[in-house]
């Protein structure tokens, strides 16, 4: 495995241990064999990969479904506080002829 490899399987299995919330050797262990999954098995990278997307995905929507969607988009810098131009109209059925 290359430097750039080693870099990367290195990067995933930090942030794996940090988003699992666990400190020390819990942390560690897991971060270990996210980063062995994913050196040794391209599949298992998919699947560490698609676990971990999978988690950031479903914690946005909580996020969202906590503040509305539109205090999330100013939370992450997407719109500007003052800005109601991205907030959803409810929509209106068509007049039938």
């Amino acid at each position: 495995m290359g430097v750039i490899g080693k870099m990367a399987t290195t990067i995933v299995g930090t942030r794996i241990a940090a988003e699992t919330g666990k400190a020390g050797f819990a942390g560690v262990a897991v971060g270990m064999i996210a980063t062995r999954i994913i050196s040794r098995s391209p599949m298992g990278a998919l699947f560490v990969g698609g676990a971990y997307l999978a988690h950031q995905v479903i914690k946005k929507m909580r996020e969202i479904d906590a503040k509305g969607p539109h205090k999330a988009a100013v939370d992450d810098g997407l719109i500007a506080p003052g800005d109601h131009s991205a907030e959803v109209k409810p929509a209106t059925a068509p007049a039938l002829h």
